[in-house]
C-alpha cells in the first residue's frame, strides 16, 4: 500500500511540476500533464479506499434490503480522464495542422477527427456507465445485469475467487490477480468478474453470507 501511494505521489508531483512548466508554452499540452496529475491523485484514493474498505465490518441490521453494486466511481473517472488525454492530443493535432487542398492534408484531417471524435465517444460510454446497475442482490437471490434473477434455492457455493494469470513468456514473478464472483447455478458454473466494481472482495463476501442468511431464515 504505502509503495504505491508513493509511486503514484512522485508521478502527481512530476506531471503538475511539468504543467505548470508548459503552460507558458502550450495550453493543451499543460493540460495533458494537470491531467495525469489528477489520475495520480484518483490512485492515491483508490489504493487507500481499498485497504480501508477491506476493514469494515457490515453487520446484519446495517445492510438494507437490497444491495446494488455498479462500476467503480474512480475507474470511471481515472478512465474518462485518460481518454480525455487523447481528446486533447487530437485537439492539439488538429489545430497544428495545415490544411491544404491535396489528398494527403485531407486523409490526416479525417483521421485526426475519427482520432478525436472515438475518444469522446469512449468518454460518454464510461459517463453512462456511472450510472448502471451490475449485479444486485437481495433475500431472493442475485441479478446480473437486467438478466434473470438467480434465486438461492438454485445457487449453491457462492464465493468470491481470485485467479492469477500465468504466462509461459513471462519472465517475471509478477502475476495479474482477476476477481470473480463465482457460484453454481442448477450445476452451471456461472463467474463475473467484479475488480472494477465499487466493492471490495471482503465486503462483497459478507453481502453474499448476509443475504444467504436471510434467504434461509425466510425459508423457516
Amino acid at each position: 500500500m504505502k509503495f504505491g501511494i508513493i509511486f503514484y505521489t512522485i508521478l502527481g508531483i512530476l506531471a503538475f511540476t511539468l504543467g505548470i512548466y508548459f503552460l507558458q508554452y502550450n495550453f493543451i499540452i499543460s493540460i495533458i500533464f494537470f491531467i495525469g496529475a489528477f489520475i495520480n491523485g484518483i490512485f492515491i484514493h483508490k489504493e487507500y479506499s481499498i485497504h480501508k474498505h477491506d476493514k469494515i465490518e457490515y453487520e446484519e441490521d446495517t445492510v438494507s434490503d437490497e444491495v446494488v453494486i455498479k462500476y467503480s466511481r474512480s475507474g470511471r473517472i481515472i478512465a474518462i480522464s485518460t481518454y480525455s488525454i487523447f481528446v486533447m492530443i487530437g485537439i492539439l493535432f488538429l489545430l497544428s495542422i495545415v490544411i491544404k487542398l491535396n489528398f494527403a492534408a485531407i486523409f490526416v484531417l479525417i483521421l485526426l477527427i475519427g482520432f478525436t471524435s472515438y475518444f469522446i465517444l469512449k468518454i460518454v460510454l464510461e459517463i453512462k456507465k456511472i450510472s448502471k446497475i451490475m449485479i444486485s442482490i437481495n433475500r431472493k437471490g442475485i441479478q446480473i445485469k437486467d438478466n434473470p434473477r438467480y434465486f438461492w434455492n438454485e445457487i449453491q457455493l457462492e464465493k468470491i475467487t481470485s485467479k492469477h494469470l500465468v504466462s509461459r513468456e513471462s519472465k517475471h514473478d509478477y502475476k495479474p490477480e482477476i476477481n470473480y464472483l463465482y457460484f453454481f447455478h442448477n450445476n452451471e458454473k456461472i463467474e463475473i468478474k467484479i475488480d472494477d466494481f465499487d466493492i471490495s472482495n471482503y465486503q462483497f463476501a459478507q453481502v453474499l453470507k448476509i443475504f444467504r442468511s436471510r434467504s434461509n431464515h425466510s425459508d423457516l
